[in-house]
């Protein structure tokens, strides 16, 4: 099943640990801890939402994104989720390189803010001149260019996901052969129990082949016996 494109904001994997688990978690209230004394939960939240807002440009929102950029970063994340969270990674038969993975999701999102602040940017009306429509045409043609160059990247990831992805089917099926391998031994004495059906049809044949020449006997004497009766002699009838 293709799972929905959805983006989830983005964080520099050199952020700390913690600071990136609150951010997959959702953002908090930014609101200071209360006059009484807070719970230390509470402050540590706070403190986390305090050191989010000292480094914005570490964090990349999809909602601050234009829509095909943020469809951009949602590829990649999908991409890298398929690999990270794999069977066959969970089997230790896959050892991704996570933070590389991490590394190429926060370069495709940066990617994806930059290429957003440049469609936001004024555009001059191309039917002012030739002069400006070629200044026009040359910056679409370097945003085209740059968009072109993520989606490459994107599509890397997106081949690795699919290799992964097959990896998984293999890794399945040879699962499920391996469970049902385990009811072999049923097969092999229904198997086993053909050598008796063979014996039992050679003895019947023998049987059959008894009653066959028991059949004929019988039907020899019978045509012997209405031969004979055939051929007796009847006294002649005597004249009234």
């Amino acid at each position: 099943m293709t799972k929905p494109l959805w983006a989830r904001p983005a964080c520099d994997p050199d952020l700390p640990a913690d600071l990136r688990l609150q951010i997959a978690r959702g953002r908090p209230g930014a609101q200071p801890p209360a006059d009484r004394k807070p719970r230390s939960s509470a402050l540590r939240r706070w403190r986390q939402q305090r050191d989010l807002d000292r480094q914005p440009d570490k964090i990349i929102f999809p909602h601050d994104l234009h829509g095909t950029d943020r469809l951009l970063l949602a590829r990649a994340q999908v991409a890298v989720d398929t690999i990270l969270e794999s069977e066959v990674r969970a089997a230790g038969l896959l050892e991704p390189d996570e933070p590389a993975l991490r590394r190429h999701e926060w370069e495709i999102a940066c990617t994806s803010r930059e290429l957003t602040r440049v469609r936001g940017l004024p555009a001059a009306d191309a039917a002012t001149g030739a002069m400006t429509a070629a200044v026009v045409d040359a910056q679409q043609r370097a945003l085209a260019l740059a968009e072109e160059s993520a989606i490459s990247r994107i599509r890397a990831l997106e081949r690795y996901a699919e290799q992964v992805t097959a990896a998984d089917a293999a890794h399945h099926d040879w699962q499920v052969a391996l469970g049902q391998g385990g009811l072999n031994d049923v097969y092999l004495d229904l198997v086993a129990r053909t050598a008796a059906d063979e014996v039992a049809v050679t003895e019947l044949d023998e049987l059959t082949d008894r009653a066959a020449i028991t059949a004929n006997v019988l039907k020899s004497s019978l045509r012997d016996a209405v031969t004979t009766g055939a051929a007796l002699p009847l006294p002649a009838s005597r004249a009234g």
